[in-house]
């Protein structure tokens, strides 16, 4: 099968944030040594292979089994398909809201009626969600907060770069280039420091190609997808690295 070629107007687009959380899901799974292709997932369920069961005590049980299922909860809501007119909507535990806007302010109010102390079982990875949330409904100072909180805050070394990775994406979206740029840039520490080692260090200098990208340095962006596929050699970001190289070329 014929590679797709990246246009221009693809390469000036920042990646979709949704695609993040699928990546971060097939590395996760990779990490667990269950070598299979990135599946769409809950979000408590990505959480479970990078963290491991929460350890649950006699007395927390049923607290933490309750937050598990408010945050899956929320994340089914936000992924819900919206009412359509003239149709029942699934009986599936879930609101069915008239627009995706609604779906996620729906969830975003979940989040924090039950999360918003900061406090308490999954509330750190309640605070990925709800920055995830914001970020894809266009408010991205409050979702670069969010995960600058999650990154300056006690946060399990096994999730950091996963709120790393989203405060770039949230600088990125308000045309911040360098402070995203430097957050990106972060990833491969933040990976090692939990224990994977190698783990992201492709994906950081990719996203430095992509930044030098939208900067218009053509020649920096190339010499950095070279960097990632040498250094990397069996990156999944592979195929899209040579479409990006190959666009640049034909400029």
């Amino acid at each position: 099968m014929a590679k797709r070629k990246i246009n221009k107007k693809e390469l000036q687009q920042p990646d979709q944030f949704v695609d993040f959380w699928t990546r971060v899901t097939h590395a996760a799974g990779t990490w667990a040594s269950e070598h299979s292709r990135a599946l769409v997932i809950s979000f408590t369920a990505l959480v479970t292979v990078i963290v491991g069961s929460v350890v649950l005590s006699q007395v927390s049980h049923r607290r933490s089994a309750g937050a598990a299922e408010a945050l899956d909860h929320a994340e089914r809501t936000a992924a819900a398909e919206p009412a359509t007119a003239g149709t029942t909507a699934p009986d599936d535990g879930v609101p069915h809201l008239g627009t995706v806007r609604d779906q996620e302010q729906a969830a975003l109010k979940e989040l924090d009626d039950r999360f918003g102390s900061g406090r308490g079982p999954l509330a750190a990875e309640a605070g990925l969600v709800r920055g995830r949330l914001l970020l894809d409904m266009g408010r991205a100072p409050e979702a670069a907060s969010t995960f600058q909180a999650l990154v300056d805050g006690k946060l399990d070394a096994r999730l950091r770069f996963l709120a790393r990775e989203g405060l770039g994406y949230a600088y990125e979206a308000q045309g911040k280039l360098a402070e995203a740029g430097s957050t990106f840039a972060q990833l491969g520490d933040d990976a090692s420091a939990a224990g994977l080692q190698g783990f992201y260090k492709d994906r950081a200098l990719y996203h430095q190609g992509r930044l030098a990208e939208l900067r218009s340095n053509p020649a920096d962006a190339t010499r950095l997808y070279h960097e990632v596929l040498d250094k990397f050699p069996t990156t999944s970001l592979r195929d899209e690295i040579q479409n990006r190289i190959a666009a640049l070329e034909m400029k």
